[in-house]
């Protein structure tokens, strides 16, 4: 099973020291572009500025949280495991829940017959059935162990039958594992975080480049003089 998303940064931790080190390249080159120039740096500079950063932030953030490369993980909803005992001609079944979607793994095997010197020629039936009671995996005549593997058409209650098809008990290992796959954006949390970091970045590129100062003027009327 693959690592969950909240070990995400193990493996991210890498590409975002390389992010963080490259906002803070731009951010030096646009000050060296403005002091090679001679533009003095004023504070309405210093605002635009802090808006640029501010804007590189917020579309890096957007870009991680809904853009980025998705990854995948099985995650592990329900396993049984145990042997099980077999009258001679007998059926044994077991049933379990699943969601569209799952994945079903497993195996049964190993036949065990005490004190029968030819236990490995006796066989047995496997089946598996799906809500609506129809086979949708089948083998007969197995001489040892058989493996599956079955993605879920449809959500409900699967069932497992064992049949033997010898006179005698036997004992076979039943092993089932129903997986999700689960599907996320490695990225969204540093998506987050950068659009979390963003927004006092817009708050002083604001105060300091004077808009909202300017805005507040225009949003002022502006006396009318009526000549008598």
């Amino acid at each position: 099973m693959s690592a969950p998303p909240e070990f995400w940064w193990t493996s991210f931790l890498p590409l975002i020291i390389v992010g963080v080190v490259i906002l803070g390249v731009l951010f030096f080159i646009i000050l060296g572009v403005l002091v090679s120039r001679r533009v003095t740096i004023s504070v309405r500079t210093g605002g635009a500025i802090a808006l640029t950063l501010a804007s590189i932030l917020l579309l890096t953030g957007l870009w991680s949280m809904f853009l980025s490369p998705l990854a995948t993980y099985q995650e592990t909803k329900n396993s049984f495991y145990q042997p099980a005992t077999i009258d001679g001609l007998k059926t044994w079944t077991y049933s379990f829940t699943v969601q569209e979607e799952d994945n079903i793994d497993g195996s049964v095997g190993g036949i065990r017959i005490d004190q029968d010197p030819n236990a490995s020629d006796k066989t047995f039936d496997l089946r598996i059935y799906d809500p609506d009671n129809n086979p949708i995996w089948s083998e007969t005549n197995i001489t040892y162990s058989k493996y599956f593997s079955i993605k879920a058409m449809k959500s409900g209650l699967y069932k497992v039958e064992v049949q033997n098809r010898y006179t005698q008990t036997i004992e076979v290992y039943v092993q089932i594992t129903v997986n999700a796959k689960v599907t996320f954006r490695p990225l969204e949390p540093l998506g987050q975080w950068l659009s979390l970091i963003s927004i006092p970045v817009f708050g002083l590129g604001i105060w300091a480049s004077g808009l909202f100062t300017t805005m507040q003027r225009k949003g002022k009327k502006e006396p009318v003089n009526i000549d008598a």
